[in-house]
C-alpha cells in the first residue's frame, strides 16, 4: 500500500481526500473548457463495453495482457454457500462465475468510435469529449503513477486527414501552453501506439512516421496526441460525407499522472499547485 498527503492506493487502487480531488477537478474543467472552445461536443460512454465490439477493435489480439472482463456470479450451478465462502477468501473460482461477456476498457476512446458506428460525420468533422474511466491489468503498479482504475479526459477528432491533424496540432498548442503557464517541465517524446500491434506492419510504419506522441514528466507520460489515421473508421463504418471512411485522433490527459506530477513539482502543496492550474487555465481561456 502507498500513502502520500491526502492520496491511499492499494493494488493500483486509489483514493483521493479533499485536496487531492479539488485539483483533480480543476485540472479536468481546465481540459474540458478548452476542449468546448475547440468545438468538441460532450459525450458519456459505458464504463463497460461490449467484448464483441472490443474484439473488432483487435483488443485482445493486440494486448490481452492488459484486459479486465466482467462476469455474473453463477449462484444456480456453484451454490449460495460456495459463493459465500469464496468472496470471504477474497475472490470467486471459474466454477462461481457465468462466461464474460462485458469488458473494463482500457482506452476512453473506445466507447467515441463504437458510440458512432456506422454514422457520418458532417462536412466539417466532429470534435468530442468525455471524460472515461479506464482499466488495466499491468505487470505493476506504483502510487498514481501506474494504476489499475484511473480517468482519462479524451478529445477526439473524426473527420479528413486535414481535420484530424489541424485538432492535433491545437492539442500541442494547448499542451505547450498548458505547462508553461503552470511551470510544470514536460518534454514531448515520439512513442508507439499501442491501439496497434508492435509484432506488425504498422509498427514499422510508426518507426517511420511516429503516430503518437507523449508529453512526459520524469519519465512519466502524463498526455499524448494520437492519430490512428482510418483503423476506428474501418473498424467502425464510419464514414465521410462523401464516402470512405473517416480518419482519427485524439489528446488523452491522464488525472491522476498529472496529479502525481502536480505533487512533485510544486512539494506535496495541493493547494499551490490548484492554484497554478486555475491560473493557468485562466490565462487559456
Amino acid at each position: 500500500m502507498s500513502i502520500t498527503t491526502g492520496v491511499r492506493v492499494s493494488e493500483g487502487l486509489a483514493a483521493l481526500e479533499e485536496a487531492p480531488t479539488r485539483l483533480a477537478e480543476t485540472l479536468d474543467r481546465v481540459c474540458a473548457r478548452w476542449a468546448e472552445a475547440s468545438g468538441a461536443v460532450a459525450l458519456t460512454v459505458p464504463p463497460l463495453l461490449p467484448v464483441a465490439d472490443l474484439a473488432g477493435l483487435d483488443v485482445y489480439r493486440n494486448f490481452p495482457q492488459l484486459a479486465l472482463v466482467a462476469s455474473r456470479l453463477d449462484v444456480t450451478t456453484a451454490g449460495a454457500e460456495k459463493i459465500g465462502e469464496e468472496a470471504d477468501s477474497g475472490g470467486f473460482g471459474p466454477g462461481s462465475l457465468h462466461a464474460a461477456g462485458l469488458a473494463l476498457p482500457s482506452s476512453a476512446c473506445y466507447g467515441v468510435y463504437l458510440h458512432h458506428r456506422s454514422g457520418r460525420v458532417p462536412a466539417d468533422g466532429k470534435l468530442v469529449t468525455l471524460l472515461g474511466q479506464c482499466f488495466r491489468n499491468e505487470d505493476r503498479f506504483d502510487g498514481l503513477r501506474r494504476l489499475k482504475a484511473f480517468r482519462m479526459r479524451e478529445v477526439v477528432a473524426l473527420g479528413t486527414p486535414e481535420q484530424v491533424t489541424a485538432h492535433l496540432d491545437r492539442s500541442a498548442r494547448f499542451l505547450d501552453a498548458l505547462a508553461g503557464r503552470i511551470g510544470l517541465p514536460l518534454e514531448r517524446r515520439a512513442a508507439s501506439d499501442p491501439f496497434y500491434d508492435q509484432a506488425g506492419e504498422r509498427a514499422v510504419f510508426q518507426q517511420i512516421v511516429p503516430v503518437k506522441h507523449e508529453y512526459v514528466y520524469q519519465d512519466m507520460a502524463i498526455a499524448s496526441v494520437n492519430v490512428h489515421h482510418t483503423f476506428f473508421g474501418e473498424r467502425c463504418s464510419i464514414s465521410l460525407p462523401g464516402g470512405g471512411p473517416v480518419s482519427t485522433g485524439c489528446v488523452g490527459f491522464g488525472i491522476e499522472r498529472w496529479l502525481h506530477a502536480l505533487s512533485d513539482h510544486f512539494g506535496g502543496d495541493w493547494d499551490r499547485a490548484r492554484a497554478a492550474v486555475e491560473k493557468a487555465g485562466e490565462a487559456s481561456a
